[in-house]
C-alpha cells in the first residue's frame, strides 16, 4: 500500500466506518435522530466514494468506503422502519379519545 492510499485509509477510511456504525447503533435506540444521522452521513460519503475512485484508492482502501455505506444504509432503513412502526400507536383502554 502506498503511502497516499494508507493516509486516505487513515483519513477517510476508517473514521467513515467508526461513524457508521455509531450511527447505525443510534439509529437502533432513537430512530428519528439515527435516521438523520445515517442520511446526512450518506450524503457526506457518496462523494467520497467517487473521489476514491476517480483518484484510485478504491483497491486498496476503497472497501471501507463502501461498507460504511452499507452499514449507514442499514441504520437508515432500520430507522424508518421503526418510525413507521411505531407510528400506528392502539386506541387507549379506556375509551377515552387521545
Amino acid at each position: 500500500m502506498n503511502d497516499a492510499a494508507s493516509l486516505f485509509l487513515v483519513l477517510f477510511g476508517l473514521p467513515s466506518l467508526i461513524l457508521a456504525i455509531a450511527f447505525a447503533a443510534v439509529a437502533l435506540k432513537a430512530p428519528r435522530g439515527g435516521a438523520v444521522l445515517c442520511g446526512m452521513l450518506l450524503v457526506s460519503i457518496l462523494p467520497l466514494l467517487f473521489w476514491a475512485n476517480r483518484g484510485g484508492f478504491m483497491a486498496t482502501a476503497g472497501w471501507l468506503i463502501a461498507l460504511s455505506i452499507v452499514i449507514a444504509a442499514s441504520g437508515f432503513i432500520a430507522a424508518v422502519y421503526n418510525l413507521l412502526r411505531r407510528g400506528k400507536s392502539p386506541p387507549p383502554k379506556d375509551g377515552r379519545p387521545s
